[in-house]
């Protein structure tokens, strides 16, 4: 008698169809403003908070700080949209120490140093999604040198593409951003943001919500990776349904398995946003 072995596959195509389409349909006003913080696309003004928390970095393994501003605006055109997103880095760098995407070069300073780091500006055109329901955004962003000391600095003045997919597979929300920029001094980044975020009801989700890099310019290949690993959780409350405006609050620890001499050892990221 021949040995199956493939017996599983029918038992596991069941089981990720049970668990992409549970609660799909009982997805109540808290559980669809999570979908739709969790959807880069969406048709939404907001205004985005990502903050970071870097362990051990720099010369003296002291911690350093990111804390973003990211205000969004789509625009509605016909058969399509347009997204506009900013992020504007507010920064609190270790002497030594290096915070891709954005500064790849060791800080100079001997302190620790606050100011604002350089702005980057993306704007997505997205055609409205066909029966997939999958909505596509491709663009450009911009990198403009604002920040207040050279500690700071990222790619100065710079450019470069930016492409975006998003899918909703029952409680799943699934897809990512690519982009590149160049930039002033030999600057050459890539960054790919993965979206992977579960619904588990009621608002609450968990998923992966961080960016990985790669500097170009950097001496090795391990140089040049920046790769976190971990998890965030959160929750999506609605603060006015017929206007509306949500507030989503997240909190998330991450270990990089790659990074730059200079990198964190660990991050722990805060997000705070309200979307109108």
């Amino acid at each position: 008698m021949t040995r199956n072995h493939f017996g599983w596959v029918p038992a596991l195509a069941l089981a990720l169809h049970l668990f992409s389409g549970s609660g799909a349909a009982a997805c109540d006003a808290a559980c669809q403003a999570a979908r739709k913080a969790a959807n880069p696309l969406a048709d939404t003004k907001a205004l985005i908070t990502d903050n970071t928390i870097a362990f051990r970095t720099g010369t003296f393994d002291e911690d350093s700080y990111n804390f973003q501003l990211q205000p969004v605006y789509s625009v509605p055109l016909n058969n399509a949209s347009l997204v506009l997103r900013g992020i504007i880095p507010i920064q609190g760098v270790q002497p030594g120490a290096v915070l891709p995407p954005g500064n790849n070069t060791p800080s100079p300073a001997n302190d620790l140093t606050w100011g604002l780091g350089d702005t980057t500006i993306q704007a997505f055109y997205s055609p409205t999604p066909g029966p997939s329901g999958t909505a596509i955004g491709y663009g450009l962003q911009v990198s403009l040198p604002t920040r207040t000391d050279s500690a700071l600095a990222g790619a100065g003045w710079g450019a470069g593409p930016a492409f975006v997919v998003f899918g909703q597979t029952g409680d799943l929300s699934w897809g990512g951003v690519l982009g590149h920029i160049w930039g002033e001094n030999d600057f050459s980044v890539s960054i790919m943001q993965p979206i992977l975020t579960y619904g588990l009801g009621k608002g609450w989700y968990f998923g992966y919500n961080n960016v990985l890099s790669y500097n170009w310019k950097a001496p090795s290949s391990r140089e040049a990776w920046t790769i976190p690993v971990g998890l965030t959780v959160g929750k999506t409350s609605i603060i006015n349904e017929a206007k509306g405006t949500a507030l989503d609050l997240s909190l998330g620890y991450y270990a990089l398995d790659r990074k730059p001499t200079g990198g964190p050892d660990s991050q722990i990221k805060l997000g705070l946003s309200v979307f109108f």
